[in-house]
């Protein structure tokens, strides 16, 4: 029986193992891709896809049940336009989000450079300011190195008593914000992906206004009382010295969008990432330690994409059939402009299909097709779909970061969405107000 248990272990070790060097292959394509134009965007799927099938089998029951939808919806309203003499562009089937994927796997190795736990750490700091210092650090880390700061600080957390569900319900609300502004989430890279010629900085300067109010609001909550028992809130130790890389790599990717043109600033992010990490690494700990840090990224940390690549890549598929769907229908479409109202119903949407646990990318990738066949500002609609899909993964039990919160941490997914509907709420109000305010401006 324990060698059956030893071997049936080894099979899944390896299998991860061969998922990771999967995923570094796509990543090393990917980069190639960005610098070489000949290189094409299929050589970077055919990996993706590869760890997916090899990852398939340690994903959740909920996250088998979802890409199933996701990719069975997609092959129907393919078979539907190939009926009708609109046949399916393969490479986009199974290319279209693989981008995302690749920035994602960039973003992971970042994780790299988290050292590991001392045994004489000081004990974890209390009340309202730490409160406040641990959403600026979840969100400020988020912001560059994605969900795996929520993984970070929650280990934190949770390594000498269970994480509390006042501390897993900040940690959601904080990260969750990160979705208004920061390219390097997966939501606002996917917004950018699907909307071509949109400024990421015309995104960021909205939807830092937006996250700016979360952080008020949640500020609000604790000084009100909202927060339950804020006087012995445990918080993580944020320290200046731990934002040093993050700083660097955000200011090196726009310092590279403004001054480079032909990149977009998901090429950017897959291409510099790795480049910052390795330098911090060799830093470090020289040639011996960056090799020991890559054979990590193979064994342990890309192995960990196996949610990331269920979604999008499902989500590509049905955004391809969606796609192909509206071409066969002669281009209609749910309406024919995209104006300040109309944006506020798509955010409503994403809140509304949220609370349903429909994730966020079902709404993008049914105004996909919107980019083609309507004349609208990109950067409006990347603006929009960053503000639904931040207030939407708040409420939502099955987002990535309320699972992780659950599936990892015991917290439970269902309360902290339902706690963070109020959030969501009065956030929406400001969401409308900019969106109103972007038009006037544009206008």
């Amino acid at each position: 029986m324990n060698r059956e248990r030893r071997k049936t272990s080894a099979v899944g070790a390896g299998r991860r193992r061969a998922a990771g060097a999967a995923v570094a292959g796509m990543l090393l394509l990917a980069v190639a891709g960005a610098v070489r134009t000949e290189v094409p965007a299929m050589a970077a799927a055919v990996p993706a896809w590869i760890a997916l099938a090899l990852l398939w089998p340690g994903l959740g029951r909920q996250q088998h049940v979802q890409a199933l939808a996701f990719i069975a919806a997609g092959a129907t309203a393919m078979l539907w336009a190939a009926s009708r003499g609109a046949p399916p562009d393969i490479e986009r089937v199974l290319s279209q989000n693989q981008p995302i994927l690749s920035m994602l796997a960039a973003v992971t190795a970042l994780r790299l450079l988290n050292p590991p736990p001392r045994a004489d750490e000081p004990e974890l700091p209390q009340g309202v300011g730490a409160y406040l210092r641990s959403m600026l650090g979840v969100h400020a880390f988020g912001a560059i190195i994605n969900v795996s700061a929520v993984v970070i600080v929650a280990d934190r957390l949770a390594r000498v008593r269970p994480l509390e569900p006042n501390q897993a319900q900040l940690l959601s609300r904080a990260f969750s914000a990160v979705a208004f502004h920061s390219p390097f989430i997966g939501g606002v890279a996917l917004a950018l992906a699907y909307t071509p010629g949109s400024n990421p900085l015309v995104l960021m300067a909205y939807g830092l206004p937006l996250a700016l109010a979360a952080f008020l609001l949640l500020t609000w909550y604790a000084y009100s009382g909202r927060c339950e028992d804020i006087a012995r809130f445990r918080g993580y130790p944020v320290h200046p010295e731990d934002l040093r890389v993050p700083v660097a790599l955000g200011a090196t990717v726009l310092g590279a969008a403004v001054l480079t043109s032909g990149y977009s600033v998901l090429s950017l992010i897959t291409v510099l990432t790795p480049v910052v990490v390795a330098a911090a690494l060799l830093r470090r700990g020289g040639v011996r330690g960056l090799r020991a840090a890559l054979d990590d990224y193979v064994r342990t940390r890309a192995p960990e994409m196996g949610g990331e690549l269920a979604l999008f890549l499902g989500a590509g598929v049905m955004a391809a059939g969606l796609v192909a769907a509206s071409s066969a229908a002669g281009g209609w479409m749910f309406f024919d402009r995209l104006d300040a109202f109309h944006a506020s119903l798509l955010v409503l949407a994403c809140i509304v299909a949220s609370t349903a646990c429909i994730h966020p990318v079902v709404i993008v990738g049914v105004v996909a097709p919107l980019v083609e066949r309507i004349d609208l500002d990109p950067t409006f609609l990347a603006v929009t779909l960053a503000m639904g899909w931040g207030l939407g993964c708040a409420v939502n039990p099955m987002s990535g970061v309320n699972v992780i919160l659950s599936s990892r941490y015991g917290a439970s997914n269902w309360r902290i969405a339902r706690g963070n509907l109020a959030f969501s709420a009065t956030l929406y109000v400001v969401a409308v107000g900019l969106l109103y305010l972007y038009q006037a401006v544009r206008l």
